[in-house]
Order: structure tokens, then C-alpha cells, then sequence
């Protein structure tokens, strides 16, 4: 009798040591050529920059002189790191100088002296009809050093998670790329997977008692005119998943070329949003696609980058335009 107790407690142990850990999304990867960040002195005290869409208006393994720009800035306010938003290739051709395009971006990014994480664009994932392709997504993993299109990192007090926002679609789903014809551009679209890879990471910050989380992407949740963005049942899904997590402080996006502040109203929506202190009720959203590529043509159309400072449990925004003309009084 204590032979077959023994033995079934065995199994159990067995079982319960064989049985697949839960999956989760693996860590990020500073793109390839850009240092990882150094330690910080205060973890509750850094400074990081955000930018994106830099890809040129034409296909081209040419950077612009924008993007050049914005990574000689970097180089003299030395930030802990850089988050990107995406589209820094033109892309979408894979018979064209994919790995070019690359080699061209991130030799520009290695010239800041900081890690550049990024959150890959459609101009990174799609092919030319903006459907998401494999072979694309080869390359980026390939030519970038990344894993996975998605991931995250810890910095100081603070968690960051950069989403992929053009998976492919299922078959039949409403926002599959195939049931989008002509000039219509099918929106973005986040799996079930990535979704619940995202859940899994905000609430092990959570409970990591995370001062602050950056989640950041390409295409918007919250963008200026409320189209060209996500799947409508990714953006309801996520805004019911953020209700959970006040110290997810900060959702930041590019696809639209142009800068944008969802707290503002009127003109405050081209200005830096308020300093941000948590616990909050909700997140801050803000788009920031000015590093390069061709404009949007209305009051948030200039080229910048966003400096944010990390103090504690506060959170402040710098907004820097290039063109001093741009600048908020």
C-alpha cells in the first residue's frame, strides 16, 4: 500500500515538473549595432527618447536627412535608451534591397550611441498590397537581431513593451487583409496570442509593483482622426485590458506622420501632454510619427521627438520639434 502511495505521488511530482511553462513573450533586443543600455544610476530617476516613422517618401536605402537629424540630437542629450515606432524601411517590395534598407537605417541609429528598441511598422512586416508577409517578417528578425516582432524590457522602476501591430489575420476574420481591395488599406492587427502574451507581461508588472509600464507600437490605438489604426476588436479588447493596470502610464504610436496628443483639446493636442503621475486612471496616448517620413498635412504635421523624464512616480513629456516655429508657448 505505501509502495503504490509512493508511487502515485511520484507521478504527480512528475507530471507537475514535465508539465510546459506558461508561455511568455520573450525580451526585447536593442536593434543590431546599438549598444544595450547601461545600469542607471537612480532607478527611479532616467530619461529616454521616443521617435518614428523615418522611412523615406520614395523607396530608398537612403535615410533622410531628418532621421540624421534626430540621431545627432540623440547623441548629444545622451538618453538611457531610444524607443522607435516603427516604419524604418520603406519596405514592402520583397524582390528589393530589403537588408540594404536596413544595413542604410541602422548604421544612422548606431551614430546616437544608445540602444534603439523598436516596434516594427508595416512598412516592416506588409509586402507591397500591405498584407503581412513571412518573408518580411524573415528579414526583420534577421536584419534587426530580434527574436520576435514583439517584446519587452525592464529599466529602473519600469517596464516597457514594444507590440507588433500587422499580424496576419484569420481566414474570415472581419479585418482580414484579402476582403480589403483597391486603394483601402485593411487595418493593423494584433493576434489572440499576442494579446494574451501582452496580459501576461502587464500583470507580472503589476505584481512586480512596477512604478510605471510604456507600452509602444506602430499603429495607434487612439490616433487624430480616428481611422487607419487597428482592428476594432483589438482596440475594444485592449482599452477593456488596460482598465486593469493604473500604472500602464504611457501608449505611444507612430503610423500616422505627424504628432498628436489625445489629453489635449483644441491646439493642446500638437503640445506635450500634462506630467503624468500614477497611480493614474487610464494611460496617456500619443502618436508621435515625425522622424522623416512624408508629413501629414494639418497642425500636427512637423518633424520631432519626444523626451521623456522619468522622476519617481511622475512621468514628464518634452516635445522637440525640429522647426523652432513649431514650438508650444
Amino acid at each position: 500500500m505505501k509502495r503504490c502511495a509512493a508511487g502515485f505521488f511520484l507521478a504527480l511530482l512528475l507530471a507537475a515538473t514535465s508539465a510546459p511553462a506558461k508561455d511568455k513573450m520573450p525580451p526585447l533586443n536593442p536593434l543590431k549595432g546599438t549598444p544595450a543600455p547601461s545600469a542607471p544610476a537612480n532607478p527611479d530617476h532616467f530619461v529616454f527618447i521616443v521617435a518614428g516613422d523615418n522611412r523615406p517618401k520614395d523607396p530608398s536605402i537612403t535615410p533622410t536627412d531628418t532621421v540624421k537629424q534626430i540621431f545627432q540630437d540623440i547623441a548629444k542629450e545622451a538618453p538611457a535608451f531610444v524607443l522607435w515606432s516603427g516604419d524604418i524601411i520603406s519596405g514592402k517590395d520583397t524582390s528589393g534591397p530589403i537588408t540594404q534598407e536596413y544595413q542604410a537605417f541602422l548604421a544612422v541609429a548606431a551614430t546616437g550611441g544608445a540602444a534603439v528598441y523598436n516596434a516594427p511598422g508595416n512598412h516592416e512586416m506588409n509586402k507591397h498590397d500591405n498584407c503581412p508577409s513571412d518573408k518580411m517578417l524573415k528579414y526583420y528578425l534577421n536584419d534587426t537581431g530580434q527574436d520576435e516582432p514583439y517584446g519587452w524590457f525592464d529599466y529602473g522602476n519600469s517596464r516597457f513593451i514594444a507590440l507588433d501591430t500587422d499580424e496576419a489575420t484569420p481566414s474570415g476574420d472581419k479585418c482580414n487583409c484579402s476582403l480589403f481591395s483597391g486603394d483601402d488599406k485593411p487595418p493593423g492587427y494584433i493576434s489572440k496570442h499576442q494579446m494574451d502574451l501582452l496580459e501576461e507581461e502587464l500583470k507580472d508588472a503589476k505584481e512586480a509593483k512596477k512604478a510605471h509600464i510604456f507600452l509602444f507600437m506602430h499603429r495607434p490605438i487612439k490616433g487624430y482622426n480616428g481611422k487607419d489604426q487597428l482592428c476594432e476588436d483589438n482596440v475594444t479588447k485592449l482599452k477593456k485590458m488596460f482598465e486593469d493596470y493604473p500604472n500602464l502610464s504611457f501608449v505611444v504610436a507612430g503610423h500616422q506622420h505627424m504628432y498628436y496628443n489625445d489629453e489635449g483639446k483644441g491646439d493642446e493636442r500638437f503640445c506635450a501632454p500634462p506630467e503624468r503621475t500614477d497611480p493614474g486612471k487610464k494611460p496617456f496616448y500619443l502618436v508621435s510619427g515625425g522622424a522623416g517620413a512624408p508629413l501629414k498635412g494639418n497642425k500636427g504635421g512637423f518633424f520631432h521627438y519626444l523626451i521623456f523624464t522619468v522622476d519617481k512616480d511622475k512621468v514628464s513629456v518634452k516635445l522637440v520639434p525640429l522647426d523652432k516655429k513649431y514650438e508650444c508657448k
